[in-house]
C-alpha cells in the first residue's frame, strides 16, 4: 500500500460523511500526487471501507428497520405497519433512493463532464447553498414524508455533479425541509448505504469486465482503515452539530473551492 493509497483512505473516511465534496478532494489529491484517476480497485475499496463504517454505526437501525420490512411482507394488510416508525424509514429510504438510480444510470450510459474549474465552482456553490438553508431555517420539524423523502433522494443526484458533495446535498434538502441538523444528518447518513452499494456494485463489475488481478491483502486494509475512520468521522459530526451549525464548512468549502479553482 503506497503513501498515495493511504491519503486516499484517510480523505475517503473523511470527506465521504462531512458535507465537503469527496470528489473535489480527491482532485486536488490527484494534482499533488500526478494521479489523474484512482484504479477501479481501489475505488472499490474506500467505498467498501465507508459502507462498513455506517453499517456498523447504524446496526440497531437497520436492524429494526429489516425486522419492518420482513414482517410487513409477511403480512402486508396488517394496518398495525402504519404506525411503524421503523417500517416508514424503510420506505423513507427506498423512495430517496429511486432519483440516484435513475440518475446514475443515465450518467452511467451518456457521462458527465468533469474538470477542476467544475468540481472548484461547485464546491463554492454548494457550500454557500448549505450555509444559507441552515442559517435562515428556523422552524425544526423531526417528521419525514414520502414526499420529502423523494426530495432529498432527488437533491442527492445533484452528487453526481463532481464537487457537490453527496451527504452535503442530501443534509441541505433536508434543512430546507425543516429537519434537525442531527436528524438530516443521521438520514443522510442512512442513505448512503443503497447508493454506496450500487456504486460498489458497478465499479466491482467493471472491475472484473477488465479483468483486474486484486491485491486482497492491500485492500483488506485499506477497507479496514477507511472503515475506522469513516466512524469516528460519523460520531464526531453527530456530535458536532448537537451544539454548532454548518458554517465552518462552508467556510471550509469556499477556500477548498478557491484553492482548486486557482491551481486549475
Amino acid at each position: 500500500m503506497t503513501i498515495y493509497i493511504l491519503v486516499l483512505c484517510l480523505v475517503q473516511g473523511i470527506s465521504e460523511f462531512l458535507p465537503i465534496s469527496s470528489s473535489a478532494h480527491l482532485a486536488l489529491l490527484g494534482y499533488f500526487f500526478k494521479e489523474s484517476t484512482t484504479s477501479l480497485e481501489w475505488e472499490v475499496a474506500l467505498h467498501l471501507g465507508t459502507l462498513l463504517s455506517v453499517i456498523l454505526y447504524f446496526w440497531r437501525d437497520l436492524w429494526e428497520m429489516t425486522k419492518s420490512f420482513v414482517s410487513w411482507i409477511c403480512s402486508p394488510m396488517n394496518t398495525a405497519y402504519q404506525k411503524d416508525i421503523h417500517l416508514r424509514q424503510t420506505w423513507y429510504l427506498i423512495l430517496a433512493t429511486i432519483p440516484a438510480v435513475v440518475v446514475g444510470y443515465m450518467v452511467k450510459k451518456i457521462g458527465v463532464e468533469s474538470s477542476s474549474k467544475i468540481i472548484g465552482v461547485m464546491a463554492i456553490v454548494f457550500g454557500i447553498l448549505l450555509y444559507l438553508v441552515d442559517h435562515f431555517q428556523k422552524k425544526t420539524d423531526e417528521n419525514l414524508s414520502y414526499a420529502k423523502a423523494f426530495a432529498i433522494g432527488c437533491a442527492q443526484a445533484f452528487a453526481f455533479i463532481p464537487g457537490v458533495s453527496r451527504s452535503g446535498s442530501c443534509i441541505t434538502a433536508a434543512r430546507a425541509f425543516g429537519l434537525g441538523r442531527v436528524e438530516a444528518t443521521r438520514f443522510a447518513f442512512l442513505l448512503s448505504i443503497p447508493t454506496v452499494i450500487g456504486a460498489v456494485s458497478l465499479t466491482t463489475y467493471d472491475a472484473i469486465k477488465q479483468g483486474i488481478v486484486l491485491e486482497w491483502a492491500s485492500l483488506s486494509m485499506a477497507i479496514i482503515l477507511t472503515a475506522i475512520i469513516g466512524l469516528a468521522v460519523i460520531h464526531g459530526i453527530l456530535k458536532f452539530l448537537e451544539k454548532y451549525s454548518f458554517s465552518i464548512f462552508m467556510v471550509y468549502r469556499v477556500l477548498l473551492g478557491a484553492l482548486i479553482l486557482f491551481f486549475a
